[in-house]
């Protein structure tokens, strides 16, 4: 069965078609008792319009809930206003881009029905091969691998297909004491053509270093969590003038004489 990608993972409007699948868009297959592997070969996904996705929905829900309470049992009013109401809530946050599968596995009961279900196992994300988040995420060239400890310095990164509402620009560092990370700024008007991105460099943990520090930075979608190969970033020590700061620092006592008023 197809379920959205988020958890706790709920059912989808898009359904699967093959072989082993009825009309809801479940596959079923009986295995056992020498082999207990299942096999779903040439499986395929049938999409569903925006329009259609609350009406999907709420025939999902119900089948749901009658096999919960019993397949010939009727739904109250109240069950049916509910099921209507949580079809519309969920139609509204569901991405048609993005689909999990989840298996489950029933047991034999006492009666020779299968009805002891074991603990669902669910996919990773499987994507739309026409949307942004179905390409690897890859940093193709950036016009700065270099920057102030301070951050705020301006990147253009280039990059391969991007979502501008679902990604982030990742800084981080791996240690023993469990790293450091940070992000870049930038606003979704900042992604140009899904393929540039014009960032501000986040500031370094510690302004106070003496020698370059040299970490990685990586592209992240926000939902998957799936990210690019990293590429390295150096922050560069703030550039003072020694003297300078000594003479702030020294408090020049005035001309003893000149206090006096300077004359006999």
């Amino acid at each position: 069965q197809l379920v959205t990608h988020i958890d706790p993972p709920r059912v989808h409007a898009h359904s699967l078609v093959g072989r082993h699948c009825n009309e809801n868009g479940m596959c079923t297959l009986d295995i056992g008792p020498n082999d207990l592997t299942a096999s779903f070969s040439n499986l395929g996904i049938l999409h569903v319009t925006k329009k259609g996705v609350v009406e999907v929905l709420t025939r999902r829900l119900r089948e749901e809930k009658k096999r919960q309470k019993g397949m010939h049992r009727h739904l109250t009013d109240a069950e049916e206003t509910s099921i209507m109401k949580e079809a519309k809530e969920l139609g509204k946050s569901m991405d048609l881009n993005i689909v999990r599968l989840r298996f489950t596995a029933y047991l034999q009961d006492s009666n020779g029905g299968f009805t002891r279900a074991l603990k669902p196992v669910v996919s990773n994300p499987i994507y739309d091969s026409k949307s942004p988040n179905a390409s690897n995420l890859k940093i193709s060239r950036m016009d700065k691998t270099c920057g102030s400890v301070l951050g705020g310095d301006e990147i253009f990164l280039l990059c391969d297909k991007v979502q501008k509402d679902d990604i982030e620009i990742r800084f981080y560092e791996e240690d023993d004491e469990g790293g450091w990370e940070a992000f870049g700024d930038f606003s979704p008007t900042d992604v140009h053509k899904q393929y540039a991105i014009v960032f501000k460099t986040p500031a370094y943990h510690s302004a106070e270093i003496e020698r370059p520090a040299t970490v990685f930075l990586q592209l992240r979608r926000k939902k998957a969590g799936d990210s690019s190969d990293p590429k390295p970033f150096t922050y560069i020590p703030q550039v003072q003038d020694k003297e300078e700061v000594l003479r702030k620092k020294q408090k020049l006592l005035p001309n003893y004489e000149s206090w006096r008023g300077g004359g006999e």
